[in-house]
């Protein structure tokens, strides 16, 4: 089967991502079997192999076309069907044309659209115009967007921030804000419920959200692109709002996005939260249980560590007692023969020589000071280290 055919947000030779190709978890175990995997994907005398990872998503018809946006329709350029020099969408951001058919200045549309909800819902013209791709809409008016139009696009500051004039206009139309411009977290906004119920009635706006965040990545906002998936994600599978909504979430706005570590944090997320297990399909289960297990141990290692020491590893402690240096005598040493090879005494042996110590016993030290030394012992014992012993400083 063609490369092109599944989905490739777990493959390690996927071109059209910048970042570092690993997973992002500390379990071991899980790397081992990440490696071992991709070098069985490798191709053979020129040949591709068969993804090891195999599940019932990668070979959709939404793997193959969210794929291709991630590529860059390498395998079918538009540019080859429309000319170079014109560049529609450019000046429609620039406010020189009116989208068409009976469209408006994308100034005019913008203030128009703000309070008019009903026409955003019902009028099907601009949303090819206002969030423009390299693939052609059901507006036959609306021309694709092509490899030297998406440049000057993204080098016009007019361009830019009419596009983001328009990407908040939509989601307030859903129901959500923008509330941080760098980062692109979005929020609730304060008419939520009324817009939720028209997102789970009038279902053709899943596929307006898919074409505004394929937009997006195309047109230098690609940081808003997680943040609004992720959003969607808790709303639909944590919150359980938007059940309409949540099927295209999963096949659509999750592979929309181009880097790949937050397409498989994304990915990880949804099988955290989605239920039932048995019938999640949009990943490799058996490394993403393994990676989960994974995860799950460290954060209980870390809750141990943080029980055990409490707050003072993370502040200097005054209080603490000195440590106790290695003064007892050959004799004592000869003995007991309980010294280890880094050269600390053992707690048995400390404990012992305190017993002794009680009884009268005579423990003799190079400076004769034993006055407070079972004390010493006592407070050391309670903060000694994992290996059963302690470290014996002047």
């Amino acid at each position: 089967m063609d490369r092109t055919s599944y989905d490739s947000t777990w493959e390690e030779d996927e071109a059209d991502d910048s970042v570092e190709q690993e997973w992002s978890t500390n379990d071991v175990k899980v790397r081992k079997i990440t490696q071992a995997s991709l070098i069985a994907r490798r191709p053979q005398n020129g040949k591709p192999v068969k993804s090891r990872y195999e599940y019932p998503y990668m070979y959709s018809s939404a793997a193959r076309d969210m794929k291709n946006y991630r590529h860059g329709y390498r395998h079918s350029d538009p540019s080859d069907r429309i000319d170079l020099k014109e560049m529609p969408n450019l000046s429609f951001y620039r406010n020189e044309i009116s989208f068409k058919p009976n469209g408006y200045h994308i100034e005019d549309f913008l203030n128009k659209g703000k309070g008019d909800y009903n026409m955003l819902e019902h009028n099907h013209n601009y949303i090819q115009w206002l969030f423009p791709l390299q693939e052609p809409g059901v507006n036959p008016h609306a021309i694709p967007l092509h490899k030297k139009e998406i440049k000057e696009m993204k080098n016009d500051q007019i361009v830019m921030r009419n596009l983001l004039a328009a990407y908040k206009l939509m989601l307030g139309f859903y129901g959500l804000h923008l509330e941080n411009e760098k980062t692109g977290e979005v929020c609730r906004a304060g008419n939520w419920e009324e817009r939720y119920m028209n997102l789970n009635t009038h279902t053709h706006n899943n596929l307006r959200i898919s074409r505004i965040l394929k937009c997006l990545g195309d047109l230098g906002f690609e940081r808003f692109q997680a943040p609004l998936v992720h959003f969607f994600l808790v709303e639909t599978l944590c919150r359980g709002q938007l059940k309409k909504v949540k099927k295209s979430a999963l096949d659509y706005f999750m592979f929309s996005v181009k880097d790949k570590r937050k397409r498989q944090d994304l990915v990880r997320f949804a099988w955290k939260h989605y239920e039932p297990k048995c019938e999640f399909v949009w990943g490799p289960v058996d490394l993403l249980r393994n990676d989960q297990v994974g995860l799950n141990r460290q954060k209980r290692v870390n809750c141990d560590r943080r029980e055990e020491h409490g707050e003072e590893n993370h502040k200097e402690d005054e209080t603490r007692p000195p440590k106790i240096k290695k003064e007892i005598g050959q004799d004592d040493e000869q003995e007991h023969g309980n010294v280890n090879t880094s050269g600390c005494w053992t707690w048995k042996t400390l404990k012992t020589l305190s017993l002794r110590r009680k009884k009268g016993g005579n423990v003799r030290t190079k400076q004769n000071k034993p006055g407070n030394f079972e004390e010493k012992v006592t407070l050391q014992g309670k903060n000694r280290k994992s290996t059963g012993c302690f470290n014996c400083f002047q």
